[in-house]
């Protein structure tokens, strides 16, 4: 008799202790609150280098893949044949799609002493900060504009659509055009989105 109700307590013990497991969901704390609130993560990066480093290579390599170059020789074509080259431009698009939540981390712009390197075009860094947190609402819309063309640029390259390739270029360059003009260069003259030379200094 002993002996059936020590089972008995132990399945007893076994189901509360399954009930309690079951209870936590994956946000729940442990009793030493060893699961905190939020990632622990670290910046690093500044908005800049994210912008030279991260989406600057990143929208080449989707800008990249479909051109058109007429020289002497005559008309070369350059695009996306293998599975090497739509790879390529796969990074691309989810290294473009992941910088826009990069872009939303709270960061600053440029490290200290930074200053602009086309005086007269760009805003000084400290000038784009202070745009940036008086509108933060305008500053994550621009970054999901950009996610969301980059995942139109995952979905041409799962059809292996080189025309939708070439189209979705301009898509992007207009993401990046617009959120430029509004933090970057807003006193200069609108320009097309085409390879003209960059606007000159303002006098």
């Amino acid at each position: 008799m002993a002996i059936m109700l020590t089972r008995l307590t132990l399945f007893l013990l076994f189901c509360v202790s399954m009930a309690a497991c079951q209870t936590k969901g994956p946000g729940a704390t442990t009793a030493s609150g060893s699961n905190p609130a939020s990632p622990p993560y670290t910046t690093t990066a500044t908005v800049r280098d994210i912008m030279l480093h991260i989406v600057d290579p990143a929208g080449d390599l989707i800008w990249d893949s479909v051109s058109t170059t007429v020289d002497k020789t005559g008309t070369h074509e350059t695009l996306p044949k293998t599975d090497e080259d739509w790879a390529k431009v796969r990074t691309g698009a989810i290294t473009l799609a992941e910088a826009s939540n990069l872009l939303m981390m709270p960061r600053s712009v440029a490290q200290p002493g930074e200053k602009s390197v086309a005086p007269g075009i760009e805003l000084e860094p400290s000038e784009m900060e202070a745009l940036i947190k008086k509108d933060l609402a305008s500053w994550y819309k621009h970054a999901a504009d950009l996610r969301e063309v980059s995942k139109k640029v995952l979905e041409v390259v799962d059809k292996r659509d080189v025309k939708g390739l070439f189209e979705i270029g301009e898509p992007v360059d207009r993401a990046c055009e617009n959120c430029h003009r509004q933090y970057w260069y807003p006193n200069e003259p609108a320009q097309p989105l085409t390879n003209e030379p960059d606007p000159k200094p303002s006098k």
